[in-house]
């Protein structure tokens, strides 16, 4: 009998196929190391940043002193999205001010999704996907539209962050237009993270002016609004630092 090696599974030998664990003389099925293998290949493929590498449902912080409401119930919504996804043919459009946690929710939602349902997922910050659009009209590039455009349309959940971080050209407005209306289209499902939402006032821009109507429109469409209010936190975790120092 062949000696199995190290690192090869001993279940299934490297197969990537085994009888299940009660019926070891049942047929066979995929082992769980191919399932983990390919959990872990998705995710890599995501694209999701080292910094939110971490981000996950069970570590968002929704209890310390300060928390505001939203972030327990914004938790929630996440965690029901997760487990009805299949039901589901919408989004999530997660809106707040800077640093409450909107991109911690929208990786962890999208980490969960790639672990439970084995999903294609993509990772895309607007800002980078807008200098990226701009490149790939500049004829020194090396870059093409398609090259761009393709992870976008073709992930089964797209987790764009930052929309409207940076005001767009209309041209290149028109682009990020015509990726979320090919989306929901094809009811592919989107995940998006803005400082911006609907309240006007107090010198404060609202989605619509930063996106234009059609696009404010079109989001509300095809996304779930979850409202994460209170103060950066990141703020106030430099504060804390430096007043311990």
């Amino acid at each position: 009998m062949q000696e199995i090696g190290v690192g090869i599974c001993q279940r299934c030998g490297g197969t990537g196929w085994a009888p299940p664990p009660e019926e070891p003389h049942g047929p066979v099925q995929r082992c769980e190391c191919f399932r983990a293998e390919r959990q872990q290949r998705l995710l890599s493929h995501a694209g999701i940043p080292r910094r939110y590498e971490h981000c996950a449902l069970g570590n968002f912080e929704t209890e310390f002193s300060s928390a505001h409401p939203t972030l327990h119930g914004a938790r929630l919504k996440c965690e029901r999205y997760v487990e009805r996804f299949r039901d589901r043919e919408h989004g999530l459009l997660l809106f707040g001010p800077i640093g409450v946690g909107k991109t911690h929710l929208a990786v962890a939602v999208l980490r969960a999704l790639i672990e439970r349902y084995g999903v294609r997922a993509h990772f895309a910050d607007f800002r980078d996907l807008l200098r990226s659009i701009q490149d790939s009209y500049n004829s020194v590039s090396e870059t093409s539209e398609l090259q761009v455009l393709r992870p976008l349309l073709e992930a089964e959940v797209l987790l764009l962050d930052e929309l409207g971080a940076r005001r767009p050209t209309a041209w290149v407005l028109d682009t990020v237009t015509h990726i979320l209306n090919d989306r929901y289209n094809r009811a592919q499902v989107t995940l998006i993270t803005t400082n911006y939402g609907d309240a006007a006032g107090n010198e404060r821009v609202t989605l619509q002016e930063r996106v234009g109507k059609r696009l404010r429109s079109r989001l509300y469409e095809m996304c779930d609004p979850v409202e994460v209010l209170g103060d950066d936190f990141r703020q106030e975790i430099k504060s804390a630092a430096f007043q311990a120092y």
